[in-house]
């Protein structure tokens, strides 16, 4: 055995780990893990701020359900990083994010770049420590990684003084470790389960509501079958969307008050409400469109979860898989048959009224183009195989809510932090987890200037994917709520844009770019962005009197109530 050092032992148990990517910035406090390294074949994907790198590894982390390595140094490096950390939080992607420290020895001494990282972090992650000692590296690392995907999933950090990884031990004498992680999938119990079938057989007008518990249980074929079973109105939701087909007969689309998939009609006429995986944050409007009388069935990985903001009449904590799994086999073994026939044909009458005004606005040639008809072609020539990052204000909202989802794991947003700029890092990470699929990002011209420059990274280490601003030269989504606030006769004041020329910028930096003012130029333009082969930008002129309805409902939200 050789003397390592403590940089050393992190690339390796990484590597044992199966950590092959880490996004990074550098920092002489976290120099002896960079050039480990090279030893063990981790590639660096160096970004320009330490939030891209934040966020390209809570994108990775959430598409494939294990983490993405964050590494910055200390001080700013890791207070850059706090957004990013913050957005995975609160949407329980489980990255782990790595840090340099200063050192042990200058404690309260006024170092370069000192700062008390733990307790910064500890209200925004799963699970916060610093390691003291270098022969304990590998049994942190390997349980910093067991504790982001464990239960609940969610991000960790672990901080390291520079003294811990630039010092060198023997490695036999490292602490023992293991990198095995453990296989579990909890059940719920029979009596839940039962009450559950009673519920179902007592309902008349059932909807499913899928969220990213689903997601990360990987229960798409269990939940599939759960649909077929009771042909009961389903919705999806966040990282749920793909998990069961929008085209699927009896998938509905996204499950927010906002979408014209009649989502709050047929919400707040069900007389039971089937959440899987599901938090009842604002996306879902907090729960309260639906019927006041409803039954709720709960199913959750987090005790905690159950029941906020709406009580749940039945609450199962368990694998959103496994308890699917066993609602069916009860089913089955009791020849159980619900029949929801005249409420699904209902529920679908509603949907289609409202998804026909919608398709209207995606057909539409109208000038300036609506942002409904640049996501229709996004849409089309990304297909069902290919993966789609949004980001923005009304951009954003106006993707979600209409944007056809087919399969699990390739709709990428940000989540209840509501932080824009996550666009170009997500994609990155996106397109890092899988290379081999096509990645398109839409994104508004204000998200899309926050983190630009992260283009150059993607130019640079050969990360291709495809960028389409709406640009509708402003922070839109914020200007109109100044105009439906206070009238739009009144001056807006730090809301808006020149025409920037993000497409030219990106040509400057060696990608491709083009921009767009007519909406019969959107799909070649798309097609050329594509089969450049490099990162590509194409900037769309856009409406900016388009509101979205989530912009009403925000702005009628934040006004104050009539007495």
């Amino acid at each position: 055995m050789a003397k390592v050092h403590g940089g050393w032992l992190v690339a390796k148990t990484l590597k044992e780990l199966g950590v092959n990517e880490i996004f990074s910035l550098s920092g002489g406090h976290i120099n002896p893990i960079y050039d480990a390294c090279v030893d063990f074949g981790i590639r660096i994907i160096d970004t320009h701020h330490e939030q891209g790198a934040a966020m390209a590894a809570d994108a990775y982390s959430r598409v494939k359900r294990k983490p993405g390595v964050c590494l910055v140094t200390a001080g700013p490096g890791l207070t850059n990083a706090i957004t990013g950390i913050a957005g995975a939080y609160l949407s329980n992607s489980p990255c782990i994010f790595l840090s340099g420290k200063s050192g042990i020895e200058e404690a309260d001494r006024i170092p370069l770049q000192d700062i008390d990282q733990q307790s910064i972090v500890t209200p925004i992650t799963k699970w916060a420590r610093t390691v003291f000692d270098t022969k304990r590296l590998p049994e942190y690392i390997s349980m910093a990684y067991q504790k982001a995907v464990s239960g609940r999933p969610g991000p960790v950090y672990l901080g390291m003084p520079y003294e811990v990884l630039y010092e060198s031990c023997e490695e036999e004498e490292v602490e023992r470790y293991s990198t095995s992680l453990p296989i579990y999938k909890v059940e719920a119990a029979k009596e839940a389960i039962a009450e559950a079938i009673e519920l179902l057989k007592a309902s008349r007008r059932p909807v499913i509501i899928a969220g990213s518990g689903a997601w990360y249980s990987e229960a798409d074929k269990e939940l599939v079958k759960f649909v077929e079973k009771l042909k009961a109105p389903t919705f999806t939701l966040n990282f749920g969307r793909g998990i069961i087909s929008d085209d699927h007969p009896f998938c509905f689309g996204a499950a927010s008050p906002s979408a014209p998939v009649a989502f709050k009609k047929i919400t707040s006429e069900a007389d039971l409400i089937v959440l899987l995986g599901i938090r009842l944050s604002i996306y879902i409007g907090f729960g309260r469109t639906f019927n006041p009388d409803a039954k709720i069935i709960q199913v959750d990985i987090d005790p905690g979860e159950i029941g906020r903001n709406r009580p749940a009449d039945l609450g199962i904590v368990g694998d959103i898989g496994k308890v699917l799994s066993q609602i069916i086999d009860h089913m089955e073994k009791y020849s159980i048959e619900l029949d929801y026939t005249t409420w699904l044909n209902q529920a679908k009458t509603w949907r289609e009224e409202e998804w026909q005004k919608a398709e209207e606005i995606r057909n539409s040639d109208r000038v300036p183009i609506h942002p409904l008809r640049v996501i229709k072609e996004v849409e089309s020539i990304l297909g069902e195989n290919g993966m789609l990052v949004i980001d923005g204000g009304d951009t954003q909202v106006w993707t979600d809510t209409t944007y056809r989802v087919r399969k699990p794991g390739h709709y990428v947003k940000g989540g209840p932090l509501g932080c824009m700029g996550v666009g170009v890092p997500f994609a990155i990470g996106t397109k890092v987890a899988y290379p081999e699929r096509e990645v398109a990002l839409i994104s508004g011209d204000g998200a899309i200037g926050m983190n630009l420059m992260e283009f150059e990274t993607a130019i640079r280490h050969k990360i291709p994917f495809v960028a389409v601003v709406c640009n509708d030269r402003s922070w839109g989504m914020t200007k109109r709520q100044l105009w439906l606030t206070y009238g739009k006769h009144r001056p807006t004041l730090g809301v808006d844009f020149p025409l920037i020329p993000f497409h030219e910028v990106v040509k400057v930096l060696g990608g491709y770019g083009e921009l767009v003012t007519e909406p019969s130029q959107i799909r070649s333009a798309l097609e050329r962005a594509f089969s450049s082969g490099v990162p590509a930008l194409i900037n769309i002129l856009t409406d900016p009197e388009a509101i979205s309805p989530a912009t009403y409902a925000l702005t009628q939200m934040m006004m104050p109530k009539k007495k």
